[in-house]
Parts: structure tokens; sequence; C-alpha cells
């Protein structure tokens, strides 16, 4: 996938999250909520409990704020799930953010996660591909700030909805996750 942003424009973004979303992104972002409101405070990582979001796990993504005193933050793919991987050719995780995006890109991604970390709040961003015949034509993404073991917000968990056109050669095929139609690596068309 080739994020360049000549080829992305933004269609929502928000750290709004009263605005009513898909009903999966919905239940992600409730799911965070829970945890917030349990603990009065933004949820640490270790409270984030993996097997609660079972059915999520294609979209998810864990990604790591590494701190350096007189540089910008740098931003680690800690985890990325299958649907990630479906979509970038590769599994991007372990690796860092500025290793993988263009400098433009990381101009318009970094400050989102900067200011998901100054406001600890979540993030909701929809953007589509500007050019037409795409097979990815967009993504919708909730992002969420978690602190790591001391007070600082060391940790966005954030879950990720591609759109594919339908009908077009692919390359993929299409399988049934829990009812639901996903992507998955075969085939010649996306269907459904």
């Amino acid at each position: 996938m080739t994020t360049h942003p000549a080829e992305w424009t933004d269609v929502t973004a928000t750290t709004d999250p009263s605005r009513p979303l898909r009903q999966d992104m919905q239940d992600f972002l409730s799911y965070w909520q829970e945890l917030h409101d349990r603990h009065g405070r933004v949820p640490r990582k270790s409270d984030f409990e993996p097997l609660n979001l079972a059915g999520f796990w294609r979209g998810i993504a864990i990604i790591e704020v590494h701190r350096q005193t007189g540089r910008q933050d740098r931003f680690r793919y800690r985890f990325l799930g299958t649907g990630h991987d479906l979509v970038n050719g590769v599994s991007h995780s372990g690796r860092f953010m500025d290793e993988l995006l263009s400098e433009t890109e990381l101009d318009a991604v970094r400050p989102v996660f900067n200011a998901i970390i100054t406001d600890g709040k979540p993030h909701y961003w929809h953007r589509q591909a500007r050019i037409p015949g795409r097979e990815l034509s967009g993504y919708e993404r909730v992002l969420t700030p978690f602190l790591g073991a001391g007070d600082t917000l060391d940790f966005l968990i954030g879950y990720w909805v591609w759109h594919w056109q339908t009908g077009r050669r692919t390359g993929l095929r299409v399988a049934t996750d829990k009812g639901q139609l996903v992507p998955t690596r075969g085939g010649n068309h996306l269907q459904g």
C-alpha cells in the first residue's frame, strides 16, 4: 500500500468520540471508554486485555511511543494485526513508522499522533484514496491513548477497517470471519 499523502484525502478527522461510528469501531471505542471510566483516567496498556477484543485482531495496531531528548518522538509498530499485513503485503510489526513512511506522510500522521498523546483523547480518521481505480479505496480507524508503566502516554492502540472496491481484480479472495466478509490472500476477486 502506498501511503504518499498526494494519494489520500481526509474525509473525517476528529477527537470527538460522540460522533456516530460504524458499530465495530464504536464497540472498540466503547471498550477504551469502559477502561477509562473504570480507572478514572486514561487506561494503562496493562489494563488492555486482548481476549476482550478477539474479533478485532485483524485490524488492531499497537504503537509504542519512543521519546528522545531533543528529537521528535518516534513511533514503533509493536503489533499489527493480519489485516495490516494484508494491506502492506508484509508484516511491519517491530518497525518504526519513520522507516516505512515518506516524509510527507509522516508530516500528515505525526501531528495527529502527537495530539492524541497531548490531549489523552481518542481520534477517528477516515481517509480515501484520490487515485481512481485503486483496489484499496480508503480506510477508517479509531486510535486510543494508553499509559505505559509511569504517567506518560506511551502507547496508541487502534482499530483499522479498510474499504476495498468490489468487483475489481485484487489478487485477494474473501473469507468469512464471524459472518463478516474479510479480504485474504489468494483468489482473483473481492466479492461481497
